[in-house]
């Protein structure tokens, strides 16, 4: 694999345009604060001011900036690590969560269930947690509730004369996240695809059994370790009862300054992901994402933690290794979350698809010139 040639395809096909993200940035950040600001209005747990996270914001984004993500920061107060023993939640008749006499499994690895803390009597007060702005049962706050409630927010505010011309609020979704759809012809490009994602900031301690940090790893430095200690772990409402363990932040600090010293890591991921289009196509089932793609880069960075094994000229050995690495972890079916070991990201993914994305990085890796031509 020859370096010009992959500096030429980065060039050509991943950079992105300055002028136009320039211009849908400009569009888009106003958009989203008119539309929290509506949404706070109507509820005030849901913060104005969101987190910026995504490929955009860490600069991995690859050619063209067309999709933003934002987290949404649910106040409830200050969290602790639930230690009771788990309720016992179900649907009713009208697909209703309520709590039930039949128990529910412990919570799945990266799971917990969250207790809402004093700050409840406010929200009480404020007349907040009653009706279909209720988001919690006895002491819980159940992540299905939030969604909904944020959801319906949410397309109270697309819904405005003034925006719903052009953005559309797609329906719920097993996703953290609400997607927002935006056609206009300020943009560039035919859409923009905007995630909002209700958040807990709970700042969680990480556990002994999450694996994180490895004794011995020479990267990240004890610095980073220490910042990313201090953020802790966030949660997000993906599935439906149990709250879903979000290292968002943590990764993002992780990003921050990752190629301070000249280094090619950001470069490396923005690469991968283009071909991650040429080996997963559209139109096909996207069994690997550029989540784990990220995954895999801070694997490669633990792996190998010296600049001067990421400098430019070092490059096209880096694509390789991740390559490889990423090929040994699909053979395996498993993909541990790099802050959590005990999660496997290729958990419940279709083989048949998984075994063509492989193929197809072998037919890459015994002819890169073919396809960075």
């Amino acid at each position: 694999m020859d370096n010009t040639i992959l500096n030429r395809f980065y060039e050509d096909n991943v950079k992105m345009t300055r002028d136009e993200t320039k211009q849908n940035v400009e569009f888009v950040k106003p958009l989203v604060q008119d539309i929290l600001q509506y949404v706070h209005e109507r509820d005030k747990r849901f913060q104005i001011q969101p987190l910026n996270v995504g490929s955009y914001y860490s600069h991995l984004k690859v050619s063209r900036a067309d999709e933003f993500d934002y987290s949404v920061v649910l106040d409830i107060g200050s969290l602790a690590w639930t230690t009771r023993k788990p309720a016992y939640y179900g649907y009713n008749e009208n697909k209703e969560v309520v709590r039930t006499s039949i128990p529910l499994p412990a919570a799945p690895v990266g799971k917990c269930l969250t207790q809402i803390p004093g700050s409840i009597q406010r929200w009480d007060n404020a007349r907040l947690n009653e009706g279909p702005a209720c988001l919690t049962i006895d002491d819980d706050i159940i992540p299905i509730k939030v969604k909904r409630r944020f959801k319906a927010l949410l397309s109270e505010a697309v819904n405005r004369p003034r925006i719903r011309k052009y953005v559309d609020a797609q329906r719920l979704s097993e996703s953290p996240a609400a997607t927002l759809t935006i056609h206009h012809p300020k943009i560039a490009g035919q859409t923009i695809s905007v995630d909002l994602a209700p958040l807990i900031e709970g700042h969680l301690p990480f556990k002994p059994e999450f694996g994180w940090p490895r004794p011995g790893a020479r990267w990240p430095s004890y610095t980073t370790i220490q910042e990313i200690k201090t953020e802790g772990i966030h949660e997000v409402a993906k599935d439906p009862i149990y709250w879903s363990l979000s290292f968002v932040m943590c990764e993002k600090k992780l990003l921050d300054g990752i190629d301070s010293n000249g280094t090619c890591r950001k470069k490396s991921q923005r690469i991968m992901k283009k071909l991650r289009e040429i080996w997963c196509p559209k139109g096909t089932k996207q069994e690997i994402t550029s989540y784990h793609l990220k995954n895999v880069l801070f694997w490669e960075c633990e792996n190998h933690p010296f600049d001067a094994e990421w400098t430019n000229e070092q490059l096209s050995v880096r694509i390789k290794s991740m390559c490889y690495l990423l090929i040994g972890y699909i053979q395996r079916d498993n993909m541990p979350l790099y802050f959590h070991t005990g999660v496997n990201l290729l958990e419940n993914k279709d083989r048949d698809v998984l075994s063509q994305v492989e193929q197809n990085i072998f037919r890459f890796l015994n002819n890169p010139e073919h396809y960075l031509n």
